[in-house]
């Protein structure tokens, strides 16, 4: 078969589903096989569809649906996979992305997405816990049960960064922001969020995507994520109005001419 390039902004014209870095990249999600990383990243896909519906429960919690038809329309398999595959995320059979909630006779299933990032959270708080007692016993010993406790400490964090090794700045998250880019390590409230699409439009992701790389690529850190993509936009936009002046002031030497 021979496929056409893409040219331009037609690589704009379709849908395209994102598939989180870190699924692939950490331990944690190991267990899962890319076929049900992806049939997650669909259903992530329509939670955005869901918030337009109005799709939400009584407690504010999100919900799809999402039937067995659809995922062997999708995969091109049969009832045996499309049960697999859900069962593999399943809170009661699986890792737990997601949990079914029956409906009654003749309804589907409402299927809640879970945030695949909160598990970092819950990983900070236990090791925060962790840290405050080591310091407690740390203090209450004498030198030498104090020597031994700081190893016994410093390997625990070791052994922490070692679950943290995806190098997101899970921290943030305390700070109301939310992941985004190729490599998951640009963080944005959704104010900031907000904030870049009004001044960037269409062109947000691409500065993220951008920005992630970079940052991945070269192991930079920025303190604020938001501004720096400001600057780099607006750095772009000079640049290009400098090279449209050069343009007409060569244009204009040559007429004089």
């Amino acid at each position: 078969m021979n496929f056409d390039y893409f040219y331009n902004r037609q690589s704009e014209m379709y849908n395209f589903i994102r598939l989180p870095m870190v699924l692939m990249e950490d331990k944690i999600f190991e267990s899962i096989s890319i076929e049900a990383k992806v049939l997650y990243s669909y259903m992530l896909n329509r939670m955005g569809l869901s918030y337009k519906n109005g799709w939400i429960d009584e407690d504010g919690k999100i919900f799809i649906y999402y039937t067995i038809e659809s995922i062997k329309d999708q995969f091109n398999c049969a009832s045996e996979k499309a049960n697999k595959l859900i069962a593999e995320l399943d809170i009661k059979s699986g890792i737990g992305l997601i949990e079914k909630k029956r409906q009654g006779l003749g309804k589907p299933n409402r299927i809640y997405v879970k945030d695949f990032m909160s598990i970092f959270n819950n990983i900070e708080l236990k090791n925060q816990e962790v840290r405050k007692t080591k310091f407690q016993k740390f203090d209450n010993r004498n030198s030498r049960d104090s020597n031994i406790e700081s190893q016994d400490f410093r390997k625990s964090e070791s052994n922490y960064n070692n679950i943290n090794n995806n190098e997101l700045r899970k921290n943030d998250f305390s700070k109301g922001q939310k992941p985004y880019g190729i490599y998951k390590n640009i963080f944005l409230t959704d104010e900031e969020y907000k904030d870049l699409t009004n001044e960037l439009g269409s062109r947000i992701n691409e500065y993220i995507d951008r920005l992630s790389s970079y940052m991945k690529s070269n192991n930079r850190e920025y303190q604020d994520h938001k501004a720096t993509i400001i600057n780099w936009y607006l750095n772009d936009q000079a640049k290009n109005f400098n090279d449209k002046s050069t343009r007409k002031m060569n244009y204009d030497i040559g007429e004089s001419l």
